[in-house]
């Protein structure tokens, strides 16, 4: 394989995006719209001209609204009929994607691939141009952390610390890698990536040891956290703390900014579009709609009014020209709030139910408890078994019960599900040693995975009512005081 050992970035393009998103900044309705109308333009022409598969679906459609919505499995089906550049093959993808030394790489000398989970179904693979990566940067510049912030979005020798999903092509662990091997310089910030599979205890430690400033994670690992750190058990002094891949309550967002004593900051992004909406200083997240089109419909796909419950959700990715996204569909639920949110933002606030699994509590030796992050969990089901759709319950202290759906024809999975299974059970009772979990009994059930009643998604980690639970962290003591948003 052509090794290109720079990660993609483009100079113009990020200076482009940057100066674009400080316009919508200032004015949404003067500068923000005329560029999302000029964006949408061209990615509607660009797609219907050089995507075989989108020049098939279009028909006769006129306005984005009359275009059939597109779902991941037939993206993925149609792989190679898909981007906008003909020398993009899921094949040259995938062999990128199975080499874990070229994380970040450019591909083809000008693209960023990276997969997404199977929470939804399948896996699907993501291709990142240059131009779509200037801008989930200059979003995350000025809106992240906020346009007057006098440290931008990094800022100068700073220590990041990202704990993630590693072992693979993943959008949070790709984009880590790709900024900090462009950070080459002396004065650069730091920043270190931890696998999520760490050992709490394990993981505390290293943190402690790296000291960063800043932590970048999932809410569930930065709850666990928390609570170690409310019990003395860890004494991180962050400047903030940017949470992302899972859903953010309002009363986890009240704990960790009293734990850590700092400042919050939460994004809605997915695989299929980095940035898709950051939260205000009051919490609540905004839709970046100069680069997103967000459509909130009903069973009819007809659009539903501010305030309502939609059945779908379809995207459309204006900055990504090369492999676009017109009226994907979402499997989160997302409502776009009926009055303007207090923080003044002019950006419209949305409500988001994604993901939202359990982190699990199980007895440990030496009559400790250990606490399992449910990332963690469904990576190890994944990598182990290459299953994506099933669901993990703690039914007790002792009892786990592992559900697998049928698999796709000629999958491992179809062809024999009791290996499948063996295979899960054999790497969770694995995961769980490591862990120092002892007693533990993993049951195969017999009943199929259940979507989320209220989402739609699946929830792959589940602690029944009655199990135990991650332990709330208490109100933090006095300590310094948070530092401005």
């Amino acid at each position: 394989m052509t090794r290109h050992p720079a990660p993609p970035f483009d100079g113009w393009a990020w200076m482009q995006a940057y100066n674009e998103t400080t316009l919508a900044n200032l004015d949404r309705r003067t500068w923000g719209w005329p560029l999302r109308e000029r964006r949408l333009a061209a990615l509607m022409d660009v797609a219907q001209r050089d995507s075989p598969l989108y020049r098939r679906r279009w028909g006769g459609a006129g306005a984005l609204a009359e275009l059939e919505p597109v779902t991941k499995t037939e993206l993925m089906r149609d792989f190679d009929d898909w981007a906008t550049d003909r020398a993009i093959t899921r094949e040259g993808a995938e062999a990128i994607l199975a080499d874990p030394e070229a994380l970040s790489d450019a591909w083809l000398g000008r693209y960023l691939v990276w997969s997404s989970s199977g929470t939804s179904g399948e896996p699907g693979i993501f291709v990142q141009d240059a131009a779509s990566l200037a801008a989930y940067d200059a979003i995350d510049t000025l809106r992240l952390r906020g346009p007057a912030h006098p440290m931008g979005l990094w800022g100068i020798g700073r220590r990041f610390a990202y704990v993630g999903a590693t072992g693979g092509h993943f959008a949070g662990v790709a984009s880590v890698e790709r900024l900090r091997r462009l950070a080459w310089a002396p004065w650069a910030p730091r920043m270190e990536v931890f696998s999520v599979l760490t050992p709490l205890p394990a993981l505390a430690e290293a943190l402690q040891a790296m000291s960063p400033q800043v932590l970048v994670t999932y809410p569930s690992c930065a709850v666990a956290l928390a609570a170690l750190q409310q019990a003395g058990d860890l004494h991180l002094r962050l400047d903030e703390l940017w949470l992302g891949g899972e859903q953010l309550s309002a009363a986890q967002r009240l704990v960790l900014g009293r734990s850590f004593a700092c400042p919050v900051r939460n994004n809605y992004g997915a695989s299929e579009c980095y940035s898709i909406a950051c939260a205000c200083p009051l919490g609540q997240l905004h839709l970046n709609d100069d680069w997103v089109v967000l459509e909130t419909l009903d069973r009819q796909g007809r659009p539903v009014a501010p305030g309502e419950d939609a059945h779908t959700v379809a995207l459309t990715n204006l900055a990504n020209r090369t492999q676009p996204l017109l009226r994907y569909v979402l499997t989160d639920s997302v409502r776009f709030l009926a009055t303007p949110c207090a923080c003044g933002s002019r950006f419209p606030a949305i409500e988001v139910q994604g993901r939202a699994d359990d982190t699990l509590v199980l007895p440990a030796a030496g009559g400790r408890r250990a606490v399992l992050l449910p990332l963690a969990l469904e990576t190890v089901i994944e990598e182990a078994g290459g299953v994506t759709q099933f669901q993990l319950l703690q039914l007790n202290d002792h009892t786990l019960e592992l559900r697998l759906a049928p698999g796709s024809p000629g999958s491992p999975l179809a062809a024999d599900p009791a290996a499948a299974c063996a295979r899960c059970t054999a790497a969770l009772q694995n995961f769980l040693q490591q862990h120092g979990v002892q007693g533990v009994h993993i049951l195969r059930g017999h009943q199929g995975p259940c979507a989320d009643a209220l989402s739609g998604k699946l929830r792959r980690v589940i602690a029944l009512p009655g199990s135990p639970s991650t332990p709330a962290p208490r109100p933090a003591a006095q300590r310094r005081a948070p530092a401005s948003p």
